[in-house]
């Protein structure tokens, strides 16, 4: 993020639905979150569609919080922005 290099953009992932109900989600989930660490980003932003349950939950048992949502003009839906911490608890000056 521009001016903000502590903050990782995070973009998602898709699991063919023949492969879903097998954990990997959760999986690649957190090896985002581990690429995020080893990267030094101390807080990870992403966006999801309101309807996706899916990714809500994966999200959710990450340790991911829903921070906003809005209109989103180009689908009709509603957009939510997601954010976790990743620096170690110790290093977090703002919780």
């Amino acid at each position: 993020m521009p001016s903000q290099p502590q903050i990782g953009i995070c973009h998602g992932f898709f699991v063919d639905v023949s492969k879903r109900g097998q954990g990997l989600a959760h999986n690649l989930k957190q090896t985002q979150f581990d690429a995020l660490d080893s990267d030094m980003y101390d807080y990870g932003m992403c966006t999801c569609d309101a309807a996706n349950t899916a990714q809500q939950a994966v999200l959710k048992r990450a340790g991911w919080h829903l921070l906003d949502e809005f209109s989103n003009r180009k689908t009709g839906g509603t957009t939510q922005i997601w954010g976790r911490a990743i620096a170690p608890e110790e290093d977090q000056h703002l919780r």
